[in-house]
């Protein structure tokens, strides 16, 4: 006997991008990129990604050194406290990955639907 397929059955891509075969960002690293934007911190970004405070860092380096660009610019603290403000680059990348995952899941959202209904 066939069993039917369990209603609400979906499906979902994770995607990320590379840049000479080489891991550039997914969607953690855009989330801790855009943390920054709203925060003007990296340490705010933190609390929005659930990321350490290393381990972002960590992060904004790696990016940094597979592009050989800048994405982040710091200040340090003192009174007026640290900062951080993403590059031209930074937000282009943002908006590229965003435009690229919602056109993805579309592409997904439509397969999936044809080939549910085969089956």
């Amino acid at each position: 006997m066939k069993r039917s397929l369990p209603r609400g059955l979906g499906a979902r891509v994770k995607g990320w991008l590379n840049l000479n075969a080489r891991f550039l960002m997914g969607p953690r690293y855009v989330l801790l990129l855009e943390g920054i934007e709203r925060t003007g911190t990296i340490r705010g970004a933190c609390r929005g990604t659930g990321l350490s405070y290393r381990t972002s860092l960590n992060r904004i380096r790696q990016m940094e050194r597979v592009l050989k660009a800048r994405l982040v610019v710091t200040s340090r603290g003192g009174e007026a406290r640290g900062k951080a403000e993403l590059t031209p680059l930074a937000r282009r990348l943002i908006g590229l990955y965003r435009s690229w995952r919602a056109a993805l899941e579309r592409s997904s959202d439509r397969a999936f639907a044809r080939l549910h209904r085969a089956r």
